[in-house]
């Protein structure tokens, strides 16, 4: 397409209403024809970098955005969106330069206040991540980006009245906020008020992530099914699947055909779940019939659960007996106590603080008697290479092809200790002993405060107390690792000498 217009002004108007429209295409063609003529138009270049931007084409966006500040020194909008592409790049010490040089520039840019508020959320640095935040609401008083930032801050700070305050004001602002809306629902949740939260939370379906496809028919509401069958469609991650599919069963005693649409790597080990008619792999478009549907996590509201309503009956998932037989001869040979270990989540996940090392594990390496088995999958499991001092490790990472194989090693383990991750839902869906390494600003479904997970009966929680001190947590943890086995010695020498005496 070619634009026979003399004028560049108009020109670069047409184009920028195809930005706007998100005909990214046809306005790239006319920015790159005004660049042609003029290769130092300021205009064209601020907007063709924030085009590239905005189709995720990174480094184009920062060779053009970089230029623009090159040749116009003071263009505060071009600083501020190179510091989102550098954001985008995972390089944050750049990304608050360009951030900070915005804000130099122009003192009450209000978006850049809240790209760096948002940003410093992120590295940790709370402190001036509400300042920053508060600075864009004293330029914007109705930003509602800047209050739903300042929440998030204020959460991860541990203050949670506050931040459902600063998501309302969000929500004020703009009430179509999706992510003000869903991190709301967080809050609301993980302060346990599920009334109002369980409905807020509904405001994941407007996401991308939670596309159920072009399904015309209309979302189950909890009625009776009356032998109607009904699509349950898992979202999120692995771990909210295997959370979630216990409330299957339900659906089923109302009456309901499930079928369920998960994950291609839990289909064998869900396959013989309760409440379960048949499963089928999640593809973006499944051809099956079916009379209604509903996504998976929309379950805990729909059925109106609380605090005391959770059904928490384990195992409700299942071990191939064969595969746990397998490795029941493996580790026969193994006297000592056998921990599973996870320490990373996926490296995509966004929130990266769930994470620790292996490193992190010292103090558990010091223990004798105790052998550990690395259930830990993807670059993390490389750090097995150097592990600490003193640990004995197997690694079973090229072991493990799907979840059906971990849950057949956890079978034959005596612990599982994991960062917050899809084994730790395996490990309490099957009712196997879990202890869970929790960040200070763990998920809502942990809550507040407490030492025992109401999902999981057979999980302990360990809990910083410190933001990103996992030291504090694995002293813990090896004290209580002590304890057990201090405890299980005891037991046996008590045994043995009850045994002896009835002999005697």
């Amino acid at each position: 397409m070619s634009y026979i217009v003399k004028d560049n002004k108009n020109l670069f108007q047409k184009a920028l209403n195809f930005q706007q429209a998100g005909n990214f295409a046809d306005a790239e063609i006319i920015y790159k024809e005004i660049l042609e003529t003029e290769p130092e138009n300021i205009d064209s270049l601020f907007s063709l970098g924030t085009l590239k931007l905005q189709q995720g084409k990174l480094e184009e966006a920062r060779l053009i955005l970089e230029k623009a500040t090159t040749l116009k020194p003071d263009h505060a909008n071009a600083y501020n969106n190179l510091g989102t592409v550098f954001k985008e790049q995972f390089k944050p010490d750049d990304a608050v330069k360009s951030y900070k040089k915005s804000i130099t520039l122009r003192p009450d840019y209000a978006m850049a206040h809240c790209n760096l508020g948002n940003l410093l959320k992120d590295l940790g640095r709370f402190e001036e991540s509400e300042e920053s935040c508060r600075h864009a609401i004293s330029y914007q008083h109705d930003y509602s980006d800047a209050h739903n930032n300042l929440a998030s801050t204020l959460q991860k700070q541990g203050r949670h009245s506050e931040a459902i305050i600063s998501y309302n004001m969000a929500i004020k602002y703009n009430p179509e906020n999706i992510n003000a809306h869903i991190n709301r629902s967080s809050a609301l949740l993980l302060t346990e008020n599920f009334k109002d939260g369980w409905p807020e939370y509904e405001w994941r379906l407007h996401t991308k992530n939670c596309n159920s496809g072009t399904f015309h028919q209309k979302q189950w509401d909890g009625t009776r099914l009356n032998g109607k069958s009904i699509l349950v469609h898992a979202e999120q991650g692995f771990g909210d699947t295997i959370q979630f599919i216990r409330y299957l069963p339900m659906i089923k005693s109302l009456g309901g055909y499930v079928i369920f649409a998960c994950q291609k790597n839990l289909i064998n080990l869900l396959k013989n779940c309760d409440g379960i008619d048949k499963i089928i792999e999640l593809m973006p478009e499944v051809e099956i019939n079916f009379d209604t549907h509903i996504h998976l996590l929309s379950l805990p509201g729909i059925f109106g659960t609380n605090i005391d309503s959770i059904p928490s009956h384990t195992p409700y998932v299942t071990v191939d007996p064969e595969l746990a037989e397998q490795w029941r001869l493996r580790f026969a040979n193994c006297n000592d106590f056998k921990i599973g270990i996870v320490w990373a989540g996926r490296p995509t996940y966004k929130d990266h603080y769930r994470s620790c090392s292996l490193d992190d594990f010292a103090p558990l390496a010091e223990i004798p008697g105790v052998t550990f088995y690395s259930l830990q999958k993807g670059p993390a499991s490389d750090e097995i290479l150097n592990p600490p001092k003193d640990m004995k490790i197997i690694n079973l990472d090229k072991e493990l092809t799907d979840f059906s194989d971990t849950a057949a090693v956890m079978n034959n383990l005596n612990l599982i200790i994991s960062t917050d991750t899809a084994v730790v839902h395996l490990a309490g869906a099957m009712g196997k002993p879990i202890w869970s390494i929790l960040h200070r600003s763990a998920d809502w479904r942990w809550f507040l405060d407490r030492n025992k997970s109401p999902w999981y009966p057979t999980m302990r929680l360990f809990r910083q107390t410190k933001f990103n001190n996992w030291k504090m947590v694995f002293d813990q943890t090896s004290d209580a690792l002590l304890q057990i086995l201090n405890d299980s010695k005891k037991a046996t020498e008590h045994n043995k000498n009850t045994f002896q005496h009835s002999s005697n």
